[in-house]
């Protein structure tokens, strides 16, 4: 489904001095399958968008309007006999998980008909930012969250997603004028990136990508190989894949003349749609109605059929009654079972001892070892580097402080990676607290958290400039 915003702002003033003598035809749309509670509770939760021709939800759907079906093969498909919860306006009422996914390559700093330009009033990522700041004013519901990223050759986390709007709007200032070598597009990577930013967070999640041209990759386009990927190109079924495994509905924003092909395909696959703005007030009604969709979706939950298969296909049929009367709508979508073998259970059974001897004796084994280890000093250890290469791979804390950076006096030296300064970060330690601490001077991630100071704890996971580096405490 494909919006025209200028022509919708034209039909909403005829809808909105005609509502009553006007018939819609109504669009369906499954955008989220939700399966983390099926091994222990055999629950899958669905979230079901039904819209108008405008785009806005329609409200006042009961229950028995929707019927569903599950199928192991996506052919013989099998009826639900009742909804175990029906919640319309689910979005409102548990709140919802965005990220904003921002294009930062070169062309974004061209005026909106694509003529470079040096008046950053007439540049597109103002427009863009602009936006933004408009979409995090209209976010009143204390339950959302949302988070901000930029790509272009690299992918940024500026903002990990949290409730705080004022952090992410302050964090649209972080996105600056790429160099030469940043300005190109790695559109599919950063969005199979940008699902790791919702590891911890439960319920409906989306992302919603803007772009202004295609995957441009700089591998291929520049003759050498990205920092980061080396040699190898994203495909965009990567981050289709990532999101249907995850349960993340994407939302694409087409902001330039230029349109990537799969970009399309990326959130239908997901659950999502593509949207089309010129400008920025026709990107302000994009954000605004994508926020309203979601918002106002249905949540059913059901519990699964017991066919087993890796992959569960999910099948939703809406016919609404009353003065929203119209013809039937279905919609499919599959899911990964996460469940022993793929198979749901109805109850308690033998074969849930298996994963939780093994879980058992795995948890036995590792206190074991644990406790014949010697008490030693606390260490960071460098897991890898996706960019550049590490000067060791433990490095012992043994003075008040440890630095980590770029520069030969570093005490860890993280060299080849444009990314990290000379001195990034700096581990202290305080004896009166027997405390480490990390302090960083540049962007560091402490479990994926971005952090300017943190009290590290044991199994700390501390991301510098491309190096993942686990912080141990040297206790038994």
């Amino acid at each position: 489904m494909r919006h025209k915003s200028t022509a919708a702002a034209a039909l909403l003033l005829v809808a909105s001095l005609a509502w009553p003598a006007v018939s819609f035809a109504l669009n369906l749309r499954l955008s989220q399958i939700d399966a983390s509670r099926l091994l222990l509770s055999q629950r899958v939760r669905l979230y079901v968008s039904v819209t108008d021709d405008l785009g806005r939800p329609v409200e006042d759907l009961r229950a028995e309007d929707f019927r569903v079906f599950e199928s192991p093969d996506g052919e013989r498909f099998t009826r639900i006999p009742r909804l175990e919860q029906f919640r319309p306006s689910a979005g409102i009422a548990e709140g919802v998980s965005f990220l904003l996914v921002l294009d930062n390559s070169g062309s974004m700093y061209d005026t909106l008909a694509g003529n470079p330009t040096e008046d950053p009033q007439a540049m597109r990522m103002t427009h863009a930012r602009d936006a933004v700041r408009s979409f995090l004013s209209s976010m009143t519901d204390p339950k959302d969250t949302v988070g901000l990223v930029s790509y272009n050759t690299y992918y940024r986390l500026h903002a990990a997603p949290s409730k705080d709007r004022a952090l992410v709007s302050a964090a649209l200032e972080g996105i600056t004028r790429p160099s030469r070598e940043e300005a190109y597009t790695e559109l599919y990577h950063s969005l199979s990136r940008a699902v790791r930013e919702f590891e911890g967070l439960a319920g409906r999640k989306a992302i919603v990508i803007l772009s202004d041209g295609e995957n441009y990759p700089y591998s291929e386009h520049s003759g050498r190989p990205h920092p980061e990927l080396g040699e190898r190109v994203v495909e965009h079924t990567e981050p289709i894949r990532a999101c249907q495994e995850e349960g993340i509905t994407v939302y694409a924003v087409n902001f330039g003349a230029v349109k990537d092909p799969n970009l399309e395909s990326i959130a239908v696959e997901t659950g999502g749609t593509v949207f089309d703005a010129r400008d920025r007030r026709e990107l302000e009604s994009v954000y605004r109605a994508i926020h309203e969709q979601v918002a106002g979706e249905y949540l059913l939950a059901y519990r699964a059929t017991m066919a087993p298969a890796v992959r569960k296909f999910v099948r939703v049929v809406v016919q609404p009654a009353g003065a929203a009367a119209g013809p039937e709508l279905s919609a499919t979508r599959f899911y990964f079972s996460s469940t022993v073998f793929g198979l749901p259970l109805t109850s308690l059974s033998l074969l849930l001892l298996i994963p939780l001897l093994a879980a058992a004796a795995a948890l036995w084994l590792l206190t074991a070892l644990r406790l014949e280890r010697r008490k030693g000093p606390a260490a960071l250890e460098v897991l890898h580097t996706r960019v550049g290469r590490a000067s060791t791979r433990v490095l012992p804390l043994g003075t008040a402080k440890t630095v980590i950076g770029g520069g030969r006096s570093a005490d860890l030296t993280i060299a080849g990676a444009p990314g990290v300064k000379e001195q990034h970060a700096t581990v202290v330690y305080d004896k009166s607290k027997k405390a480490y601490t990390v302090v960083s001077s540049g962007e560091v991630l402490v479990n994926n958290q971005p952090v300017k100071t943190r009290v590290l704890e044991p199994g700390d996971v501390i991301d510098v400039g491309g190096a993942t580096i686990v912080f141990d405490d040297g206790e038994v």
